[in-house]
């Protein structure tokens, strides 16, 4: 196993283990401001601070689903033209998927850098915390599409 597949697999370990944590801080959150609203104190936080997190389990999630291959996928459509012809088919999606995501972290990273100037409305905290998940998970997708391209052109199935 290469460096690159190796350091693919542990990244994907690791975000799974921070969207179970997540999941379980969305639930917590929310089930506490049921209890507060219905005692007749609200928690003005809870509402931003779950929207926020799951918009990183949204972006993370969605890497998880590459790594595992859960995404709809073209698998099979140059079959019956040859394994160089599928092969090439896939080192194409591969790079086409490789610059989506290069562009995604490229003006994530931008509106990150943009967003730092404003703070959210009840944490007032720089809104370049909670957009700071698009660049990162768009180069968590990233190396994982250059594992795959890189198991793909040694002639391995993705």
């Amino acid at each position: 196993m290469t460096l690159l597949e190796r350091t693919s697999r542990t990244i994907n370990a690791l975000v799974e283990k921070v969207l179970f944590v997540i999941g379980a801080a969305i639930c917590i959150i929310l089930f506490a401001q049921v209890v507060f609203r219905y005692a007749g104190a609200s928690l003005g936080w809870s509402e931003e601070v779950s929207r926020h997190l799951l918009v990183a389990i949204t972006f993370l999630g969605g890497t998880v689903a590459y790594k595992r291959a859960s995404f709809i996928g073209l698998k099979g459509f140059g079959h019956k033209l040859g394994p160089t012809i599928q092969q090439a088919i896939v080192v194409g999606l591969q790079v086409l998927t490789l610059a989506c995501f290069g562009l995604i972290a490229w003006f994530g990273a931008a509106y990150t850098v943009k967003a730092a100037e404003h703070t959210s409305s009840s944490l007032q905290i720089p809104m370049a915390i909670p957009f700071a998940v698009i660049p990162i998970a768009s180069v968590i997708f990233v190396l994982h599409v250059l594992a795959d391209m890189a198991r793909t052109l040694e002639g391995k199935t993705p």
